[in-house]
């Protein structure tokens, strides 16, 4: 299940076994002099780091909040960011600890740190009224946890080819929590490491119309610590069943997209755990779609989103 995230795994553990130069992509820290050279959204200073957002239309009614997956940063919802701003929904995306703008600190990367950074950063902005949470991929762990322990914070959950469905092994009680300098070392050494940007157009079912998409990502691999974030957030999945199932018995309106052709989180592989936890989500399954259906069918996806899900009491 996840045959990406697995893979992604098993090439950490694999990537010595073929030594080369280190290629070492990670050359901008993220001080204060980086962030004063951002010239779009703004930054806030939570317990754990500076996190960069983008909060449009903040007066208005409906909240919208985007939170993006494993490693792409939050320009991954540009299409749908945009539709909803101009549609005059209040609407903010962010990045996550160790992704784009976002500081990149040297901590435990688990869904309590991600679910304590949205948090804050909706305390900080001064939201108190429930939000639409979605949450693309990695970032359908986030959104569960988050849901898990503020249900009242959340008016409808809405899952985006997500992860957090998938039956995980027992941790390893005796493995490190912190990421050490040979795991770092070590996949920056490996293929993966070298076809990490090129590989996001996998995401896709048919990259043509997305071309420099892997150039962009180039970019989110200058930041200093990046390696590390992804290596920890690996280490430290967990399984979110229970968390699926106190969310149902809440009554919280869950809502599912998924890309027919999605190779990274297959419907096919999940949907049992999908309709047992969470038993009356509605599932849009999107047509001629990979991973990242919001963006390969925008229009289809946004009209689904905007015209029968957040526009509507339930």
């Amino acid at each position: 299940m996840i045959k990406n995230l697995a893979i992604f795994i098993l090439s950490l553990i694999a990537a010595a076994c073929s030594p080369r130069q280190d290629s070492d992509q990670e050359t901008i820290n993220k001080d204060d002099a980086f962030r004063a050279s951002i010239k779009t959204g703004a930054f806030v200073k939570l317990s754990t780091g500076y996190t960069y957002y983008e909060f449009a239309n903040p007066a208005a009614d409906t909240l919208l909040v985007m939170v993006h997956g494993f490693s792409v940063p939050s320009y991954i919802w540009d299409s749908t960011f945009n539709a909803a701003v101009k549609r005059g929904y209040a609407t903010l995306r962010y990045d996550t600890y160790g992704r784009g703008y976002s500081d990149n600190p040297d901590v435990v990367y688990d869904v309590a740190l991600f679910s304590q950074q949205l948090s804050e950063l909706l305390d900080s902005l001064h939201i108190n009224r429930p939000a639409n949470l979605m949450g693309l991929s990695d970032g359908g762990r986030t959104i569960t946890a988050f849901a898990f322990q503020y249900p009242q914070r959340v008016r409808y959950l809405i899952y985006v080819d997500a992860a957090g469905f998938e039956n995980l092994p027992p941790k390893d009680s005796t493995a490190s929590l912190m990421v050490t300098e040979e795991e770092i070392h070590a996949f920056k050494q490996s293929e993966r490491y070298q076809t990490m940007a090129s590989g996001q157009l996998g995401d896709f079912l048919d990259s043509t119309r997305f071309r420099g998409w892997d150039k962009k990502y180039q970019e989110v691999m200058k930041y200093k610590g990046f390696v590390r974030a992804l290596i920890s957030t690996n280490k430290h999945r967990s399984n979110l069943e229970n968390e699926h199932r106190r969310i149902a018995a809440s009554g919280i309106p869950v809502i599912a997209f998924w890309g027919e052709h999605d190779k990274v989180v297959k419907l096919e592989d999940i949907r049992a755990n999908l309709v047992d936890r969470l038993p009356d989500a509605e599932l849009f399954v999107i047509p001629k779609a990979g991973h990242l259906p919001h963006m390969e069918q925008a229009a289809m996806f946004n009209s689904i989103l905007f015209d029968q899900v957040i526009c509507c009491e339930r």
